[in-house]
């Protein structure tokens, strides 16, 4: 369960990932054709998963615009687990990613056959990002289940984000001079799990790292962008 829960948020946190276009964030790539890929490794620095984000289409809204992206995650042994799509957009110059996006394919495909509900909050990236900034928290409740029983109800809460300053970041697609950013995330289903990370975001990318540690502070796992395709 904690592994899982690890590797869930460290999924879902890639969304962040591209370049700019128009007035939106510096930190998404509104481009259709874009490949992100992404490896999962535990606290040991062994290799776990890894990901790949394509951005599919992309339209235009009434005040940004707004992509379909398709992600597939493989195990360690490159052999497909999951697939499935979901959406970015951009409104007055900020990324906003919706709350069922929060759900990555692996629990999509565990909730294919339960009536799902989600509510809540936009996680949000501004355009511009600078040393001491507080970014907005943000939240989700889901709940999954079958013939009017509720089986499954998660809460996520995302507070305490704040930019610490830049840094460079050397990962296997190139060395990135990034923003470093930290929030904790707090996860009620059953038993709860608070943890803590750090995403290291890159002008036209967006995160190229992303580290989570446990509450006495030690590392649980760590996120590298290993592929960037334009």
């Amino acid at each position: 369960m904690r592994n899982s829960l690890i590797c869930f948020f460290m999924f879902f946190f890639p969304w962040i990932a591209l370049h700019a276009q128009s007035d939106c964030s510096m930190f998404y790539p509104f481009k259709e054709g874009v490949k992100l890929e992404y490896t999962y490794y535990d606290k040991k620095g062994k290799l776990e998963s890894k990901s790949q984000s394509v951005i599919k289409t992309v339209k235009a809204l009434p005040n940004g615009v707004e992509a379909v992206i398709t992600n597939t995650i493989f195990d360690k042994k490159d052999k497909e687990q999951f697939a499935g799509e979901y959406l970015i957009r951009c409104e007055g110059g900020v990324v906003k990613m919706d709350a069922s996006t929060m759900l990555n394919p692996a629990m999509q495909q565990s909730f294919a056959n339960m009536e799902v509900s989600i509510e809540g909050e936009d996680l949000t990236i501004p355009k511009k990002l600078t040393e001491g900034q507080e970014l907005p928290d943000a939240s989700t409740n889901i709940k999954a289940g079958t013939g009017g029983i509720n089986i499954v109800n998660m809460t996520v809460n995302i507070t305490d984000r704040r930019v610490l300053g830049k840094e460079s970041v050397t990962t296997p697609a190139g060395t990135f001079d990034c923003y470093k950013v930290t929030q904790t995330t707090d996860v009620k289903m059953m038993l709860g799990k608070e943890f803590s990370s750090i995403e290291y975001y890159a002008e036209g990318i967006g995160v190229v790292r992303s580290e989570t540690y446990d509450k006495k502070g030690n590392l649980d796992g760590y996120m590298e962008l290993t592929s960037f395709e334009k």
